[in-house]
């Protein structure tokens, strides 16, 4: 069987598609659309547009929590 050669492989989003995520997100776009749109991972786009995981790590730098 013969399979297709992954040409990109990025870890992040250029300039122009960390702009373009932004401008979606305000415009009202949920992160999983605009991931769609951009052939991207959700991961991505929240670190594009500012968000992080939502974890927040206790004062004793123990394990992480969603409260």
């Amino acid at each position: 069987m013969l399979l297709n050669d992954i040409v990109v492989c990025r870890k992040s989003l250029n300039g122009m598609e960390a702009e373009t995520a932004r401008q979606l997100r305000r415009e009202g776009h949920k992160i999983q659309d605009i991931a769609s749109r951009l052939g991207t991972n959700q991961g991505r786009v929240a670190s594009a547009i500012g968000r992080g995981t939502g974890k927040v790590e206790d004062d004793d730098g123990g394990e992480p929590t969603l409260f």
